[in-house]
């Protein structure tokens, strides 16, 4: 079973439930530091209003409680800078002269300043808090928040690989029951009271029903087979001692050869559903291969007459190979009946492969290249339009050539199809490979 693009089930939940918790923690680590980084300015903020006020109380009262020439250390990361009449102080950087009254924050290349500035009257105080550090605290806290993030990350990948195991376990017990599921099998046992064991209640009821449908299917094949074969050899043998009969006309000895060809047919024929129905092999045997084709071609030689095919049979006599005769009569027969339905008037001409394998070609008109995919499925209808362009007739394919593909497959042989419509290589081309190619037991080998 080929997994699907997403990944297995199991994956997928893990990466659902991780990918949950991923956005999660990423949310609550971003709203963490956002709001640390907003209670760092506040906190600077609060120091400087607090501080304001003092200096401005200090410096209506007193005049050399702030120099007018140079900087007042107040601490820390705290300095202050007194402006009368526009002089400006000394060491007061230049990008903190120009700011009007309030609070500002600006980032002179590495540094975080956040500065104050007010009017006492007298002239202007600027204030600043150099909170540089605080910055650093805040992209440390950042790097915290990340790893602490990351190991939740990877601590919910673990776990979450757990909890898929758990809920996923029931389905892959089903999936590798599936893998290896006959008809007949028994019941899986069910151990839970879930929706895993209603699951698999559910598929015991599917496949008991399974199992007796297959159980009717071969009972009516086997019934089938039994009942009518009496019949069959009734009227083939009573059609043999009417052929002895010297008093028949021509046409009557041709009418009841026919009869006893058209038997054989349907003996073949539920040779072969049988076999279908129970998916079973038969016996091989050694098969002249030019026997069989011309046994193939019997039973469709008066409708092909009709339909204007002619056969040209080049398998010499005498490759016999060892395989299921009633399988490959049934296979040649539905690709000599599609080649009489579609492909005539043409000539159906049966060769040996190099390989061993039975090639069956016609220069009809060929099929169009869209069908070719489909040619083997079952009810499929395509359109066939002959070789000269004309108008296109609906034509169904039926069920022969899904038989002939059913069979191959059963029998572990090959069926191909190759088709043209223009040129010398008009017409289709059928290619039938045995499972064994060598000249070992089994391979065409000259009768002596």
């Amino acid at each position: 079973m080929t997994p699907a693009a997403g990944g297995t089930l199991t994956q997928r939940v893990v990466w659902a439930l991780t990918g949950t918790v991923a956005l999660f923690v990423t949310a609550l680590a971003l709203l963490a530091y956002l709001t640390f980084d907003q209670m760092e300015d506040d906190l600077v903020n609060d120091i400087l209003n607090t501080e304001m006020d003092r200096l401005v109380q200090h410096a209506r009262v007193s005049d050399g409680f702030l120099p007018r020439t140079g900087v007042r250390e107040l601490g820390g990361a705290m300095r202050a800078w007194m402006s009368v009449d526009g002089n400006r102080p000394e060491g007061i950087p230049e990008e903190i002269l120009a700011l009007d009254s309030g609070l500002h924050l600006i980032e002179p290349g590495p540094y975080t300043w956040h500065v104050m500035v007010a009017d006492t009257g007298r002239g202007k105080v600027y204030l600043l808090y150099d909170a540089t550090d605080n910055e650093e605290r805040v992209h440390d806290f950042g790097l915290i928040v990340l790893g602490v993030g990351a190991i939740c990350v990877v601590g919910a990948y673990a776990l979450s690989r757990r909890v898929a195991a758990v809920a996923v376990s029931p389905l892959l017990d089903l999936t590798d029951r599936l893998a290896t599921w006959a008809p007949g099998a028994p019941d899986m046992a069910v151990t839970r009271d879930d929706e895993a064991g209603r699951l698999i209640e559910a598929f015991n009821r599917v496949q008991n029903q399974v199992d007796r449908s297959i159980a009717r299917e071969r009972e009516f094949a086997g019934n089938l087979s039994h009942e009518v074969r009496t019949p069959l050899a009734a009227i083939r043998s009573d059609s043999e001692l009417m052929l002895l009969t010297q008093t028949l006309t021509p046409d009557q000895r041709e009418r009841l050869a026919r009869v006893v060809n058209n038997v054989d047919d349907v003996i073949v024929s539920l040779e072969s559903a049988r076999a279908m129905a129970r998916d079973q092999l038969r016996e091989p045997e050694p098969v002249d291969l030019a026997a069989c084709m011309e046994d193939a071609w019997r039973g469709y030689e008066a409708q092909a007459a009709q339909a204007g095919l002619r056969f040209d049979n080049r398998i010499a006599a005498g490759h016999v190979r060892t395989l299921d005769r009633y399988a490959l009569l049934t296979v040649l027969r539905n690709l000599v009946r599609n080649a009489m339905e579609h492909a005539a008037p043409a000539t159906l001409t049966a060769r040996l492969a190099d390989d061993g394998g039975l090639e069956l070609a016609d220069d009809g008109k060929g099929i169009a290249a869209d069908d070719l995919p489909f040619l083997f499925r079952r009810y499929y209808s395509g359109r066939m339009r002959d070789a000269g362009g004309g108008a296109a007739e609906e034509t169904a394919r039926g069920l022969g050539l899904a038989i002939a593909k059913r069979v191959c497959d059963m029998q572990g042989w090959s069926l191909g199809v190759e088709s043209a419509r223009e040129g010398q290589a008009r017409g289709t081309r059928f290619m039938l490979r045995f499972e064994d190619t060598g000249e070992g037991e089994g391979a065409a080998q000259p009768r002596i």
